[in-house]
């Protein structure tokens, strides 16, 4: 597999396995912006690169499954009751992992793309505010949370 997609998918392996709330799904998606913004960042190299098409889908299809595990832990957690303060509260109804992970996985990929494109972080956070939303916590925990300022030239 290629150098970029061997990294970003040991970083998220890593990353993911750690998110157990609602919190620190957040501090994922506020990283992840930050290294899809990044024009030379692992994650921009990987999303972009023309290589096989066998490649590519391993590539895609190993992130998807990091990030269904992910889903499956949140959605466990909320269904023992955790009570933190920052666990996971489905705002619909049954929430599927799989179905989950592909959206999330093409907000990433479609979002990111858009924002490259307009150097706007704005896409990629609306794209992850839809994927993202059954997840997502309360509103004053998103506070600090800055959505509309493009990133340092």
């Amino acid at each position: 597999m290629r150098t970029h997609f061997a990294e970003v998918l040991a970083h998220e392996s890593a990353v993911l396995a750690g998110v157990t709330d609602a919190a620190k799904l957040a501090g994922w998606r506020r990283r992840v912006v930050q290294e899809l913004m990044t024009p030379q960042s692992p994650y921009v190299l990987a999303l972009r690169q023309a290589v096989d098409a066998s490649d590519r889908a391993d590539f895609l299809g190993r992130w998807r499954e990091l990030i269904a595990e992910t889903v499956n832990r949140l959605l466990q957690s909320s269904t023992r009751g955790d009570t933190n303060g920052s666990s996971v509260q489905p705002h619909r109804g049954d929430v599927d992992a799989e179905q989950a992970a592909v959206l999330i996985l093409a907000a990433l990929h479609g979002g990111g793309t858009l924002s490259q494109i307009a150097q706007d972080p704005r896409p990629l956070n609306a794209a992850l505010d839809l994927a993202l939303a059954p997840f997502a916590p309360p509103p004053e925990a998103r506070a600090d949370d800055k959505r509309t300022e493009p990133p340092d030239q």
